[in-house]
């Protein structure tokens, strides 16, 4: 088992991007309900249920040097970007271990894949099933917003969540949040190669808007429209 190593044996610099990708098509072969998506730099393996994506991150801090992250979103969501992550959590943080959030690269990264796919199927679908649905995630809400001072894109989660299950009042609150600091937290890969994006402040400005006449069918209409 990888935890029980203890010395790992370093990979040559030409090998490091190759070895990622193999260990991104391994991980999705032991974790078969996951599609996989992964560039050069990172891996995302995810899943789709009740309108959210379920997604595992794992990003390249440096060479050999590789960082585990959650994401909770909307399949819907107005940032279109693939590798956009909301209600961000460390594996870590799932794990009440902060070491295992990142991870070397190395010749073992075989064993690591097999060890982190028993993590992910033990611990990560765990904490996923609290999150399924958008009325759990309103369920759970004052456990999410104990967690948003560091840019863990919260507040957008929150919001869709209010919108799918018709939440007035909690929806005027987090937009109201929301536009006090709404700074996003993005990905390595989105800041690498950005798309073109809505206009989020005008875009939570018109929910709020609608919101003041009560207007969901038409909060709807506007969250279709920038999906598309």
């Amino acid at each position: 088992m990888w935890d029980n190593l203890k010395v790992y044996r370093n990979l040559e610099k030409s090998e490091t991007t190759p070895t990622f990708k193999k260990f991104g098509r391994k991980l999705q072969s032991l974790l078969e309900t996951y599609e996989l998506e992964q560039t050069s730099s990172v891996i995302k393996l995810s899943r789709k249920i009740n309108g959210l994506e379920q997604a595992v991150f794992i990003e390249r801090k440096h060479a050999n040097s590789m960082e585990v992250k959650t994401s909770v979103k909307p399949t819907d969501f107005y940032r279109r970007h693939k590798f956009t992550m909301l209600n961000i959590v460390t594996l870590g943080d799932i794990m009440n271990n902060f070491r295992r959030s990142s991870y070397p690269l190395t010749q073992e990264w075989e064993m690591l894949a097999e060890f982190l796919a028993i993590k992910i199927k033990d611990e990560v679908e765990k904490y996923f099933a609290q999150y399924d649905s958008f009325e759990k995630i309103i369920e759970n809400a004052s456990v999410l917003e104990r967690r948003t001072g560091l840019l863990e894109n919260v507040y957008e989660l929150l919001i869709y969540a209010a919108i799918k299950t018709r939440q007035a009042s909690l929806l005027q609150e987090y937009l109201s949040k929301k536009l006090s600091r709404p700074v996003m937290r993005i990905s390595h890969s989105e800041y690498l190669k950005p798309i073109k994006e809505i206009d989020e402040v005008a875009f939570l400005q018109r929910i709020q808007s609608l919101l003041s006449n009560s207007d969901f069918q038409g909060i709807d209409n506007e969250v279709s429209s920038a999906a598309d």
